[in-house]
């Protein structure tokens, strides 16, 4: 589930990170920006909200740094129902204390509970 673009005709924004012509990702500390091989450390960005195209080609152009944006996988940002496997926004699941579910399924699950 991606979030929704504000204009009907638009796909919905994408997450990405920014990575150099050495595979390094774009991350930031106290110190400022920097590129690192750890993934998990890497900034994320919304593709159209933050203005990624334009950025690396200004960057591009100004500086002559290469950068690319690649998407971030799904399963990186998003929850997966554990019943229906749906990808949910992390807010939009409930932990039960053994699985994730997502609002309908929890509905479901303690329907099924109240019944007993």
């Amino acid at each position: 589930m991606t979030p929704k673009s504000h204009k009907p005709s638009e796909p919905p924004d994408i997450k990405v990170f920014i990575r150099n012509t050495r595979g390094q990702y774009l991350a930031q500390d106290a110190n400022g920006l920097f590129f690192t091989e750890n993934r998990s450390a890497a900034l994320i960005l919304n593709y159209r909200a933050d203005r990624v195209p334009e950025q690396l080609n200004i960057i591009g152009r100004t500086q002559g740094i290469s950068l690319t944006a690649d998407p971030v996988p799904p399963e990186e940002i998003y929850e997966r129902c554990d019943r229906c496997k749906d990808l949910f926004m992390p807010f939009m699941t409930f932990f039960d204390g053994k699985q994730f579910l997502c609002a309908d399924c929890r509905r479901r699950a303690s329907g099924r509970a109240d019944r007993s």
